[in-house]
């Protein structure tokens, strides 16, 4: 069996147990936030539960079965050593937020963006909660699509198949949204399969579309440099950039819908469905390809003096 296929097969058994445990945890945990209100639990959505069994589910899965998914030493998912790696990281994250505040920049030229400065104490620790997150973000989603999806097809696939799976299956992920306000009245054992189908309906949305395209376009820039430089770090970096830098444009201004919205982006996420952005996205491929050019080696100490000689 082929690397992703394994891959495919441990995501699918992950949502499976985790759609079919739900109900029955969320019952217990009603019953035991209920009968023992003195250990000041507190109720949580079924949403919550959902999510965080499914994180358990992933990790109990992954730490029994990671030598079938071959994965024997992190090297094997793309993280080589950190202290070579630790400088392309930082180089991506520094040309992600780059990006973004100059796109940024020339949507408040346009009109488009309004900013919003905000430099009190909440908003600063608004600020380094974002950061952490898009960290998280930028190591798990790299570590799964690229690791080990993208790098399984590449494997097994032609270049061009690899890029279009891949990248289509890590875009049309972020359009699957579980709804937050989804509940069980009483015990039923397939509301975690209904709960999940729910969740996949918004992917019937020809609305997606534009986002689809921008995400898709975001995948192709993130493997395109996991492919040029042979590990991760780089794509974390731009990966957690990216987020960290879209997130704070919106804690720290508004966005404003005008025509074309084609063009700036009218539908979620906004910051990345319009043409403008793809062009912006473009920009940082080409600037991977820069970053990432082998550079000729130089000639030894002892060949050099006896050539100036």
């Amino acid at each position: 069996m082929k690397s992703y296929q394994r891959v495919l097969i441990f995501l699918l058994v992950a949502l499976a147990v985790t759609s079919l445990l739900s109900p029955w945890v969320a019952l217990l945990w009603d019953s035991i936030v209920h009968f023992r209100p003195e250990w000041g639990l507190n109720s949580h959505s079924f949403f919550y539960i959902f999510r965080r069994l499914l994180i358990a589910t992933g990790v109990v899965l992954l730490l029994c079965c990671r030598f079938r998914l071959g994965i024997q030493s992190p090297r094997q998912v793309g993280l080589g050593p950190v202290r070579p790696g630790f400088r392309q990281f930082c180089l991506g994250f520094l040309v992600a937020v780059a990006s973004v505040a100059g796109l940024a920049f020339f949507m408040f030229q346009a009109e488009i963006f309004t900013p919003d400065f905000d430099f009190s104490l909440r908003a600063l620790g608004r600020s380094g909660r974002t950061l952490l997150a898009a960290l998280m973000i930028g190591v798990f989603e790299e570590i799964f699509f690229r690791g080990m999806i993208f790098k399984g097809l590449i494997k097994d696939a032609r270049p061009t198949t690899a890029f279009a799976v891949a990248n289509l299956f890590y875009a049309g992920t972020h359009f699957v949204k579980p709804d937050k306000k989804f509940a069980l009245d009483d015990l039923d054992p397939l509301g975690g399969v209904r709960y999940l189908i729910q969740a996949f309906e918004p992917l019937l949305d020809w609305g997606i579309l534009p986002g689809l395209c921008g995400l898709f376009l975001i995948g192709l820039a993130l493997s395109y440099a996991f492919l040029r430089t042979e590990s991760l770090y780089l794509s974390i970096g731009l990966h957690a950039g990216w987020v960290f830098g879209i997130k704070s444009t919106h804690h720290y201004g508004n966005f404003s819908l005008v025509e074309p919205g084609w063009l700036f982006g009218s539908s979620e996420p906004k910051f990345i469905s319009g043409v403008v952005t793809w062009l912006a996205i473009a920009v940082v491929g080409i600037v991977i390809h820069l970053m990432t050019r082998p550079h000729p080696n130089p000639l030894p100490r002892r060949e050099r003096e006896g050539r100036g000689s």
